[in-house]
């Protein structure tokens, strides 16, 4: 088993840069990629990342920072996608022509199910090496061009690999760089831990006005979720759970899932609401609103998260009235076809597969 020793991290935004000031404070060699010059450049010119709070106070110096991914990933043991899941096909495209047989394709967020996997076998690679978590490994923002903050460091990040065999070896491989790592039986698995899909959209529907009004000068956790929002994201959580059962993956509420990360307290948990959940988490607390609605909240979350919530809902025979109702309503506000651009049962690779075919899938991966 090849051991992890350099590292291509592709994205140079929030989880990006606390991923390569983390990992290169843990002794790996860190190449930093990026697309668009006004995020390179800045950190070109200082030679890495500066980084606070949980991390500490200080700069990590960096070998390489580029926009040339062939030389990012040359030599690389792994590929961290730290990119948000509507790059990730396109990422997949950028990386096949430069991507060796045993360079091992890490997504963090990976809830993007088979696409990784699906684009790279379209474009040559028959047995990509493919994982991915089902969130960011940490809650961080940049601050400054140069500088990340990050508030926690994830105390459990749920992990899975397409197909399942897989699963255990690449954890084994990945546990020095993320030790909190938490292998889950399939990708579907991970996928129903996606809960940014199940809070995200719904508390950003309710505070449009407000969004628009203020250019997200509020809280967006603590302010915006409400008891009364919180009861509609409740109300997301419950079809999210009892899809999941029907396809046999056992997955904690939201409320028990943060817990188990750190992302809220024991009165949190106990309480057992969204509304809880959010008041009683420190990390979340200060994190202001997006200032559009052009916004990760709706342009990810919902194609990448209740799309394929709402999908696998209909193969399983299962009612979704409170997840389809954010989806319709968020694409009348920003006139986005997120069904079209999501993670439909085409773009997964499930087309015309019933529930157990689905779970066979995933499980073995496509015949050869």
């Amino acid at each position: 088993m090849r051991k992890i020793e350099r590292v291509a991290i592709l994205g140079a935004g929030n989880g990006g840069c606390a991923a390569a000031a983390d990992l290169t404070l843990a002794g790996f060699e860190v190449r930093l990629y990026g697309r668009s010059p006004e995020t390179v450049e800045p950190l070109q010119k200082l030679g890495g990342v500066e980084y606070e709070g949980v991390l500490g106070e200080g700069t990590v110096r960096l070998p390489m920072i580029t926009r040339d991914i062939h030389a990012a990933m040359k030599d690389a043991d792994a590929v961290i996608v730290m990119a948000p899941a509507q790059a990730h096909e396109n990422i997949a495209e950028l990386i096949a022509p430069h991507l060796k047989k045993d360079q091992l394709v890490f997504a963090a967020p990976g809830h993007t199910l088979t696409l990784i996997p699906n684009t790279l076998r379209r474009l040559g690679h028959a047995q990509p090496l493919s994982c991915g978590t089902s969130t960011l490994p940490y809650i961080c923002r940049k601050v400054t061009p140069t500088k990340v903050k990050v508030s926690r460091k994830s105390a459990r990040l749920i992990f899975s690999a397409f197909p399942a065999r897989n699963t255990e070896e690449f954890a084994e491989r990945l546990k020095p760089l993320f030790p909190s790592l938490s292998p889950v039986p399939t990708v579907l698995d991970a996928l129903f831990r996606y809960t940014n899909a199940i809070h995200h959209p719904p508390a950003l529907l309710c505070n449009v006005g407000r969004v628009e009004w203020t250019e997200g000068d509020y809280c967006h956790y603590y302010e915006g979720i409400t008891p009364s929002v919180g009861k509609m994201i409740d109300s997301l959580d419950k079809e999210r759970l009892a899809t999941a059962a029907a396809f046999g993956c056992k997955v904690d509420k939201l409320s028990d899932y943060f817990f188990g990360m750190g992302y809220t307290n024991e009165a949190g948990r106990d309480g057992g609401t969204a509304y809880d959940v959010f008041h009683n988490s420190e990390p979340n607390r200060w994190i202001k609103a997006p200032q559009t609605v052009d916004h990760r909240f709706f342009n990810e979350d919902i194609p990448f998260g209740l799309v394929p919530f709402s999908e696998l809902a209909k193969v399983a025979g299962m009612p979704c009235e409170s997840i389809d109702a954010v989806i319709t309503l968020a694409t009348v506000l920003t006139g986005k076809p997120y069904r079209q651009i999501g993670l439909n049962r085409e773009r997964m690779g499930f087309a015309g597969l019933n529930a157990q075919q689905v779970c066979g899938l995933v499980e073995e991966g496509y015949p050869a």
